[in-house]
């Protein structure tokens, strides 16, 4: 079996193209470069986000918590007032 191969003519470069695609080549790499650095400055930002929520979430909590006992001794004193009360 007899192998048809295309015959195509070299790719041939002059210099000035090839110095322009060595042009756009590193432009195009500090364009990644800056886009990497974006994507890393959001990721940090999220996770500084995530921490700082997180944070508030635990301080909501405890003041929550907070105000539960301030009620329930409002409530003691409350009980006890009027216990004094039913005694005079």
């Amino acid at each position: 079996m007899a192998s048809s191969k295309c015959h195509q003519k070299p790719f041939n470069m002059t210099h000035s193209e090839n110095h322009e695609l060595k042009v756009e080549m590193a432009e195009i790499s500090e364009q990644q470069e800056s886009i990497k650095q974006g994507q890393k400055e959001m990721r940090e930002r999220f996770e500084a986000i995530d921490s700082e929520c997180n944070q508030l979430k635990k301080e909501t909590e405890q003041i929550s918590h907070a105000s539960e006992n301030v009620q329930l001794r409002l409530d003691i004193m409350l009980n006890i007032l009027k216990a004094q009360q039913e005694i005079e």
